[in-house]
């Protein structure tokens, strides 16, 4: 092991949740997190999809330098988006991790419970 915390001890949660504790301070303004374990759900609320979309590509900037501090990976293939809205317009976002572009989630699903995107 070179970096993080144990796999498999009776305090690697504990660990991990001190470990990470800081990466709630660099997140923007708008922009809320939930972490459970190793994972995190990031989200934005705006009357404007482009507001939420640009506050939400801030917070993504912050930990992925947060991440690259600390010498640790984003699981790209896991880190993916939805979009939530009433309106009936079609709505392009786009959002990124360093050069990597996130996929679309149509109906998300986490820690075991599946939202519906309207």
């Amino acid at each position: 092991m070179k970096h993080g915390v144990p796999q498999g001890s009776i305090l690697s949660e504990t660990l991990f949740s001190m470990f990470m504790n800081d990466s709630q301070t660099i997140i923007p303004k708008g922009v809320y997190t939930a972490m459970y374990a190793d994972d995190m759900a990031m989200w934005a609320t705006d009357e404007y999809t482009g507001t939420a979309q640009a506050r939400l590509q801030l917070a993504l900037d912050a930990q992925r330098m947060w991440t690259e501090k600390w010498l640790m990976k984003i699981n790209h293939e896991k880190t993916t988006f939805t979009t939530f809205t009433l309106s009936i317009k079609f709505q392009t976002v786009g959002l990124k991790i360093g050069e990597h572009q996130l996929r679309e989630e149509p109906p998300p699903t986490y820690l075991g419970v599946t939202f519906d995107k309207d």
